[in-house]
């Protein structure tokens, strides 16, 4: 063993952190140029960074790359200096193009391909670089201060300028009535309602919310506009159906209508929004429009490092590879959600509030705290927790496999419920609850191998788009009060407008779910719920959605379900509830009613079906 040489360990540590700066201000350059012009592809996709990005990706590649260098040092007792050295360029080298390549690549090429990519550039710069190193050790020393602070200085601006224009935002605000009441509107990804107490379910999943309905209204037939969280958020902000708004397949949430947080702004509150999901319900995405605060990056170290390249690559193939599911750092949990939706509601008490939240703790993989709660099993969830993006979750499995997914996902639900008792128990020390309005509702639901068919955004099954729906406000809202009219939740926006007493239909066509409980004659012309799902080419390859466009239509006794390519389905609900007679041909009146009110309602707009989303 060699003795440790100082000089050279400090050069090592200072290429790396060169380096690394370096790297983390291009990504996250490129992360958000690429992001704003849609042209991101694969797993970054889903990187819900923002502009913070800008600062988030040089800190992490800089931690990275100094990590890589303390090996390197170590190497130095053991090796020639200069063999070390050489080997420093070309790993920072390689890393650098890797970062660059990838993040422009990805999806696009497969990992191996730009790794050799990455390697042969990086050996070609590594052999330039120490051809000329007695001219790049001093640029090195001359720069890396300035580099490192410009990044400290983006972390600084980009934070500071966002809580300055929020403060400024609601600055600017116009006067809200007196006494307007709060709004909180929460879903909760992912929830099926028929596994929730509150709807007939055997095991106690939901006991705080089955308690809540005694104070609420509560639609035992609500219908999500879509089996994914972006179509059918879409629907909830907007009020919208998807033949309306487009937002499906890869296309966003785009600025054609308006939203209920740009509706509320308008009327003076502070608008903000606390994600779970930082895939979906994202800036990137369209949702962050009229919200004041919008929180689409992770809050911890571990879960900002995934923000970067590097910290969704290491995740992505290398720990959930290596440890399967059961380590995710990119899940936001509802206590961290409702400590911050919490603390942005205490920071102003002179208006009132709309809050959105997203509580993500029941998606797969279902690793909730609580996933052994109803399980005799030793790892419940532990199929789809391995790896739920690919086919393996397809393979045959046994009675006890099923319900040990099916166990963990009703922990999921438990955990959420008991974590909403505890917001709404704070909002009510606080003497906030009483005059707040609560949406709860979920965005879609759940397959557990019913059609064969797994998780969600592959077809427009009942079990995927049946959501709960209550809504509390006793200023004007009924108790205990349950209606069976089949609904939308994209009546939604038109609803809470109703509910401050503003007019909701030059913003929102609704009709208001309200008019639900003011008069029993009005379920008799209400709009049959509408659920639909384009095409999308990166889902899962057992998923129907790969294969072309579905629509349905529910009404109080009947589903209609149509896919572009493998023809119609028609389920009586009542006499069917598992959808397994499709009655399609032998009751080809109903089938014809259901799919003209769709036909009508989508050539208002001058489309045909299947139409083409990007129009």
């Amino acid at each position: 063993m060699k003795k440790f040489d100082k000089q050279i360990a400090a050069e090592i540590l200072r290429y790396a952190l060169w380096f690394g700066v370096l790297t983390g201000l291009v990504e996250g350059a490129l992360l958000y140029t690429l992001r704003g012009f849609d042209l991101l592809k694969g797993q970054i996709t889903y990187l819900g960074a923002g502009l913070p990005v800008l600062w988030i990706a040089p800190v992490f590649d800089a931690l990275l790359f100094l990590l890589a260098a303390a090996g390197l040092v170590v190497l130095t007792l053991f090796l020639p200096q200069v063999w070390v050295k050489r080997l420093a360029l070309f790993a920072f080298s390689f890393l650098l193009a890797f970062s660059w390549l990838g993040t422009i690549l990805s999806g696009r090429l497969s990992p191996v391909a730009f790794i050799i990519l990455a390697a042969g550039i990086g050996y070609q710069v590594s052999l330039t670089l120490f051809e000329r190193d007695k001219r790049f050790a001093p640029f090195v020393r001359r720069t890396v201060k300035g580099v490192s602070v410009f990044a400290i200085v983006l972390l600084v601006v980009i934070q500071s300028g966002i809580w300055i224009s929020e403060q400024i935002a609601v600055r600017n605000l116009p006067p809200a009535k007196q006494s307007a009441p709060n709004v909180l509107f929460i879903v909760i990804d992912t929830l099926r309602a028929d596994h929730m107490s509150l709807h007939g379910y055997e095991r106690q999943t939901d006991p705080y919310l089955a308690s809540l309905a005694q104070q609420s209204v509560v639609f035992d037939n609500a219908y999500a506009t879509s089996s994914w969280t972006l179509t059918s958020h879409a629907s909830l902000f907007t009020g919208r159906w998807p033949y309306e708004h487009k937002a499906d397949g890869g296309r966003y949430l785009d600025d054609t209508y308006p939203t209920i947080a740009e509706a509320l702004a308008a009327r003076g509150y502070r608008t903000g929004a606390f994600n779970g999901n930082f895939e979906t319900v994202t800036s990137r995405w369209g949702f962050a429009r009229g919200f004041h605060h919008f929180e689409d990056y992770y809050q911890t170290l571990p879960q900002l490092a995934v923000s970067s390249f590097y910290g969704r690559f290491l995740e992505y193939y290398v720990l959930h590879k290596v440890f399967g599911m059961e380590f995710s750092i990119d899940r936001r949990w509802a206590p961290s959600v409702n400590r911050s939706a919490l603390d942005w509601i205490d920071q102003d008490n002179d208006r009132p509030f709309f809050v959105f939240i997203n509580y993500y703790d029941i998606h797969a993989p279902y690793i909730s705290p609580e996933r052994a709660r109803f399980s005799q099993f030793e790892n419940p969830g532990g199929l789809v927790n391995t790896d739920w993006t690919t086919a393996d979750i397809y393979n045959p499995k046994t009675p006890e496999q099923v319900q040990g997914e099916i166990d963990a996902y009703d922990g999921g639900i438990y955990y959420t419920d008991q974590q909403i008792k505890w917001l709404m128990d704070e909002l009510d020390r606080r003497g906030l609850l009483e005059n707040t309005i609560v949406v709860i509702t979920s965005d879609h639901g759940e397959l557990f191998g019913e059609h064969g068919l797994w998780e969600h955004h592959n077809s427009l099954y009942r079990p995927v788009i049946y959501v709960p729906l209550i809504i509390r406000y006793p200023a004007s809202v009924p108790h205990n009060l349950r209606l069976e009219t089949p609904v939308s939740n994209a009546a939604l926006p038109a609803t809470m407008l109703d509910l401050l007493g503003e007019p909701s239909q030059d913003l929102f066509p609704g009709p208001s779910l309200a008019e639900l409980w003011r008069d029993p004659s009005a379920a008799a012309r209400f709009p049959d719920p509408i659920a639909e799902m384009a095409e999308s080419s990166w889902v899962n390859p057992n998923h129907l959605s790969i294969k072309g466009d579905m629509v349905s239509v529910i009404s109080e006794e009947w589903q209609y379900i149509e896919h572009e390519f493998n023809g119609v389905e028609l389920y009586h609900l009542k006499d069917d509830p598992d959808q397994l007679n499709n009655r399609a041909e032998e009751t080809p009146t109903v089938l014809d009613k259901l799919k003209n009110y769709y036909l009508e309602a989508i050539a208002k707009l001058g489309l045909t079906w299947p139409y083409d989303i990007e129009k």
